[in-house]
């Protein structure tokens, strides 16, 4: 990259803001190069606009320009591991818009602007050009640039064959289309004119016209994955079927809504389904209330999320009595976030096929969906959330959504694109044997499953989670260790902790505790097992108090601000105290649990 090229990447500024601006983008690159999605994020909302004026300048076409950058973005994401120099990120970045808009020109030649859409994808051959049969874009490209030779091609005739299928097989398409999008594609496709022309044949602006054809080339690209699958085509409006439905939210749900949303969502959806169950109990039966994970790079908090979601939820539904349906993927064209805890998951297609008919199914009989939204409000990144309507009419599903009591919509498309596919719903209760009815018998079913709860915490505590992504840069530990990562982390002086991870960290950590302590009230223990297992409730009630010093300390807010040392040995302290707190509460729970096995030994 020559001199004269500094001023493109802002090097004109003062050398201490420089200085400032390019230590704080080689942070978030580094962050970024261990699985921080924020932290690509915050690179790519500061340098969105100068990427997009680089395309533009490069091709002088506006939605050409956008087309470029989303591709380039994409590339940026899935390679910035390989950039080996963390303080070039910016001439790095350049040089991938670069090459993504040299390619964009080269495929449409010199009549690109005529063609930003058709273009892509297209190989050429030495006589000319090749089409791929099962690609849709291959098809228009091949359209476009057979068409004007259509005469002489006539003359043979296996092309002449081969057009005729071809034309049958747009038209066979075009159905997709309403009357306007399908007139502007026969215009643009079939007719060769130009989008100004276009524009001036129906009076509205280039853009529109742009935007249009990007419309159409979508929903025709669905199309023909519906058609080469063997799927019917979409039902109309006037089908008869039902069009929309809307489940009402019960009254507080968003009032006492719990941190860890995996819990809240299920709560969620047993609430529409009539079964009101106590966050407490929740949290502990599911044992949310007793982990803790921290990533091994940093004070990342995609820990939070990684377990083996389909397990955990298959495993406490089970427990509540119910039996759970699930629809799982992930996008293979697109950055999947959580990278460790949705490798698993199956590449699945952008189908409205394989997502809408499982929303309107559950929906449609009362019962919420529970999914995992990467549009979520802001602070947060990506939370799951339950889907308690749909609209055919608008195209759009109702959400909650953590920082929106009355809840927000979500287009059926953006809800296609979501990279990450999580859906389940209640598909009905379990069968429960008949002499477990009396309230005897509901106690024992209660103590027995505060037994398997408070195992599963002594062992978390000790050993660890079992769970482990395939992906080897993504490391966590877990447990009573986790602490001991976290302090290190603030107390390393190779690095700065994620402060925006700290507060999430901290607040969903804290609340998870004062959980474990309000659960342990409960438990159905009698004696002196009752006695120690309060006990253990009062130090996870201290070890809540400890954490939820630092998440008023380090609030959960969007930020950049870096963590004085101070403030970190401050937080580092409050960990260790936390830390023994929950050591003790293990102590007092393994003592419990001893004596509760002894008097079921001395049972007859």
């Amino acid at each position: 990259m020559g001199a004269g090229n500094d001023s493109t990447f802002g090097f004109g500024k003062p050398p201490l803001e420089i200085e400032a601006s390019g230590v704080r983008d080689q942070d978030l690159v580094e962050r970024a190069q261990q699985g921080d999605t924020e932290a690509f994020g915050e690179l790519i909302e500061q340098y969105r606009g100068k990427a997009h004026g680089w395309a533009e300048r490069m091709t002088g076409d506006p939605h050409m320009a956008d087309d470029i950058v989303q591709d380039a973005l994409i590339r940026a994401f899935l390679h910035v591991g390989s950039l080996a120099d963390t303080s070039r990120f910016l001439p790095w970045l350049h040089r991938i818009v670069r090459n993504q808009a040299n390619m964009r020109l080269r495929r449409g030649g010199v009549h690109r602007k005529e063609r930003p859409f058709a273009s892509m994808g297209v190989t050429d051959s030495a006589d000319g050009s090749r089409v791929d049969w099962g690609n849709l874009d291959s098809i228009l490209y091949h359209l476009t640039r057979k068409a004007a030779g259509a005469a002489e091609q006539e003359q043979d005739p296996a092309e002449h064959l081969m057009r005729k299928e071809l034309y049958e097989t747009i038209h066979a398409l075009l159905h997709c289309l309403n009357r306007k999008e399908k007139e502007i594609f026969k215009a643009y496709f079939f007719r060769q004119l130009s989008p100004d022309e276009i524009a001036s044949m129906y009076k509205m602006t280039t853009g529109s016209v742009y935007t249009y054809i990007h419309r159409s080339r979508q929903k025709l690209r669905k199309e023909h994955i519906r058609i080469s699958l063997g799927l019917a085509p979409e039902k109309k409006e006037s089908s008869g079927m039902s069009t929309a439905k809307r489940i009402q939210l019960p009254a507080g749900q968003a009032d006492d809504s719990i941190r860890c949303t995996f819990v809240d969502g299920i709560r969620r959806m047993l609430d529409m389904f009539g079964d009101r169950r106590d966050a407490a109990e929740l949290m502990g039966v599911s044992a949310f209330a007793f982990r803790m994970k921290i990533s091994d790079r940093t004070t990342f908090a995609d820990g939070i999320y990684m377990f083996d979601w389909r397990l955990n939820l298959q495993r406490l539904m089970q427990e509540l009595g119910y039996e759970v349906t699930m629809v799982c993927g992930q996008l293979a064209d697109a950055p999947v976030p959580l990278l460790g805890a949705v490798e698993r998951f199956p590449v699945v297609l952008r189908l409205e096929e394989a997502l809408l008919p499982f929303l309107r199914k559950f929906i449609d009989v009362g019962k919420a969906v529970l999914i995992f939204d990467t549009q979520v409000s802001k602070p947060y990144v990506h939370e799951w959330a339950v889907v308690y309507g749909y609209d055919d009419a608008a195209r759009v599903l109702y959400v909650t959504d953590p920082m929106l009591p009355e809840g927000k919509t979500v287009t059926y498309d953006d809800a296609v694109n979501n990279p990450v596919r999580f859906l389940a719903g209640i598909s009905g209760k379990r069968n429960q044997p008949a002499d477990r009815s009396s309230p005897r018998a509901k106690q024992e079913v209660e103590r027995e499953q505060a037994l398997r709860t408070i195992r599963f915490a002594i062992n978390y505590a000790k050993q660890g989670c079992e769970y482990k992504p395939r992906t080897n840069y993504l490391t966590y530990t877990s447990g009573l260790a986790a602490y001991d990562r976290w302090i290190g982390h603030l107390r390393s002086p190779h690095g700065w902790p994620n402060r925006y991870g700290m507060g999430q960290l901290s607040s969903v950590y804290a609340e998870a505790k004062r959980y474990a302590a309000l659960y342990l009230r409960g438990v159905p223990f009698e004696g002196k097992a009752m006695r120690l297992t309060l006990l253990a409730s009062e130090a996870y009630e201290q070890a809540a108090e400890a954490i939820g010093e630092i998440s008023r300390q380090v609030p959960f807010i969007r930020t950049s601000e870096v963590m004085s040392p101070e403030l970190r040995e401050a937080c580092a302290v409050q960990l260790g105290r936390a830390r023994s707190f929950e050591s003790a509460a293990i102590e007092y729970m393994e003592k419990s649990i001893a004596i509760m096995d002894g008097e079921e030994g001395n049972e007859p």
